[in-house]
């Protein structure tokens, strides 16, 4: 007779409809399958029963980039249950998985009136996961309805981004988008757009008003009881030492929204627990309830929330696995080096060969976890080959350390790049450069845009390199940074920045993520060049009959530069010239007219 009973609720669930929503209503917690919300694909609201006991408190669950079934019905989520049980009104609300802040932020925003208006009641509270923090507070503070908002909760958000998000920004690291489990949304949710757009703006909004945001930041990424997600083994290695403590996703320090209030301090003896796990009811729900029943007084934390002039540090540098020039070399003063490998392949198997091309006998001293392997090396100048892409940190113990910092003048940035040991004989800058490949990803407003990379150089001045951003074009760049001193050593940075006025550009939001369409091109047929490579160009002019083209590895070093004359048909043939290169990516650039990117098999 239950299963009997479970089975006409499934099936004959009320679907209504609004302007941008399906709305479902939901059987009771103890009847509802883990796997009743199917795939989403239209933005939905699913009532939740109202409980016998009902207080007259609506609350509204929204989710991050996971599905609204997996994180609020999976996993044994107790929320529904939970909340049910103590006489409040649940609502679960999927806005979208990979539109963003703003897009969701809308949409959230509507939602919040459909239910207010349902339920009759003046204000709901929000429990939002990851992403769906921001989305809260674009609904709240940009689209108005902060006064329909009790409190939110925020669980995991990374209010200031993530270096995981930032990793998977970069164009020939697309693979890695798998692995994380984030998708284009990220661009304007996850990565440095929160630091550059969102926290200057929203922070400064004149709706603000931040003591409604309850946050609960984790801090056991190596503890929770959904670790098999591959995003947090990824992390472990690559995030903890970056960006500190966090939990596998939102490092503790970027789920600080500035004036809010912190359940948990940094390291929290109550939340050893990972991102999937702090959107769980059985883990979240206790300190929530208390603040919704008897609302706890400001909390003494204060933690350091000043990212204005924003650091990041490396001691490593990074090879790819399409790259055959990219080798293992040990700096100078290096005795050993740690190779931190993510590769697409969760099972992947390596190789390493020396200089003469001798495989090397190092696979026992190899550590091995899905999608992330550990290589030390105390050998210099090695080749890493694998059955699988990948990417590898290779970490230095030289002392050797490059520091990016952003440094806010006006309205726009400056990028300076520091190079220091803690080593007394540390070597010199003189023969040093530091350069970068930097690629426009989209317009301040995070619409997506297609453009190509280019390469800069930073300027040596008094106690480090500086690049000024303020004449590159209005947009979000992504940034591959790397230093060198030929034989000493080499260091990297992903990150990214932002040019332009943001509040002027986030005044009116556009939702079309359409794509610019150049009317000029340069491209090089095929892509993927073994023997034969033409080049096209189509819409430049040159003052001359000559046309000077460089080429760069993926790092922004000049490889080799030649000159080609022009022709009526633009199209020439460039092969001889790409012989001599070794299989990898590259990146050319045509009398800096534009620079693309191309493979060498």
């Amino acid at each position: 007779m239950k299963l009997k009973t479970t089975l006409i609720a499934l099936f004959s669930c009320a679907i209504l409809c609004s302007q941008s929503f399906r709305e479902v209503q939901l059987p009771k917690p103890e009847n509802l399958s883990s796997f009743f919300i199917g795939p989403l694909l239209k933005s939905t609201i699913h009532y939740g029963v109202t409980p016998p006991n009902f207080n007259g408190k609506v609350i509204l669950f929204n989710h991050g980039y996971i599905d609204l079934n997996q994180s609020q019905f999976l996993f044994d989520n107790s929320f529904y249950q939970e909340t049910y049980n103590e006489g409040y009104q649940a609502v679960f609300v999927a806005t979208t998985r990979g539109e963003g802040i703003w897009i969701n932020g809308k949409l959230l925003a509507e939602s919040i009136d459909i239910v207010t208006q349902k339920f009759d009641v003046d204000q709901l509270y929000l429990i939002a996961h990851s992403n769906g923090g921001k989305a809260s507070e674009a609904a709240m503070f940009h689209y108005g309805k902060k006064n329909k908002v009790a409190q939110a909760f925020a669980l995991g958000t990374p209010f200031w981004g993530t270096y995981l998000a930032d990793i998977s920004q970069m164009p020939w690291l697309n693979w890695a988008w798998k692995l994380t489990g984030l998708n284009e949304g990220a661009r304007t949710s996850t990565t440095y757009y929160c630091r550059d757009v969102i926290r200057p703006f929203l922070d400064n909004h004149p709706n603000n008003e931040p003591e409604k945001f309850v946050v609960l930041g984790a801090s056991g990424y190596y503890k929770g009881s959904t670790i098999a997600a591959p995003a947090f083994l990824l992390t472990g290695g690559i995030l903890l030492p970056v960006q500190g403590i966090n939990d596998g996703v939102a490092p503790y320090r970027s789920t600080l929204r500035p004036g809010a209030e912190y359940v948990f301090r940094k390291n929290d003896s109550r939340a050893i627990f990972d991102h999937l796990d702090v959107s769980l009811g059985q883990f979240s729900w206790s300190y929530i309830k208390s603040y919704i029943e008897n609302r706890a007084p400001k909390n003494t934390i204060t933690p350091d929330t000043n990212h204005n002039n924003f650091k990041i540090e490396s001691n490593y540098y990074i090879i790819q696995s399409e790259n055959e020039y990219d080798r293992i070399v040990l700096d100078k003063n290096s005795s050993y080096a740690v190779t931190e490998v993510i590769h697409e392949n969760p099972t992947a198997e390596f190789k390493v060969f020396d200089k003469n091309h001798k495989k090397l006998n190092l696979s026992k001293s190899f550590s091995t976890e899905s999608h992330k392997t550990t290589i030390p090396v105390s050998q210099h100048d090695l080749t890493l080959k694998s059955d699988s892409r990948f990417a590898a940190f290779v970490k230095q113990n030289s002392g050797v350390k490059m520091s990016l910092e952003h440094i806010i003048e006006k309205n726009h940035q400056i990028l300076k790049v520091k190079i220091y040991s803690d080593k007394k004989d540390f070597l010199s800058l003189l023969n040093t450069e530091v350069r970068a490949v930097i690629t426009k990803t989209s317009k301040i407003d995070g619409t997506p845009l297609q453009n190509d990379s280019k390469v800069i150089i930073f300027e040596k001045d008094k106690d480090g390199f500086y690049f000024d951003t303020r004449n590159l074009e209005e947009g979000v760049y992504s940034l591959f940074l790397n230093s060198e001193n030929k034989g000493n050593f080499r260091r990297s940075i992903i990150s990214g920045f932002v040019v332009g006025d943001i509040k002027n550009n986030l005044t009116t939001i556009e939702n079309e993520n359409t794509l610019e369409k150049p009317e000029k091109s340069i491209q090089i047929t095929p892509n993927s060049v073994k023997d034969q490579a033409v080049l096209f160009i189509k819409g430049y002019t040159t003052l001359n009959n000559w046309l000077n083209v460089k080429i760069y590895d993926i790092t922004g070093k000049d490889i080799k530069s030649f000159t080609i004359r022009t022709n009526q048909s633009l199209k020439y043939n460039i092969s001889e010239q790409l012989q001599t290169l070794s299989s990898g990516i590259y990146l050319l650039n045509v009398d800096d007219f534009k620079t693309i990117k191309f493979n060498k098999e």
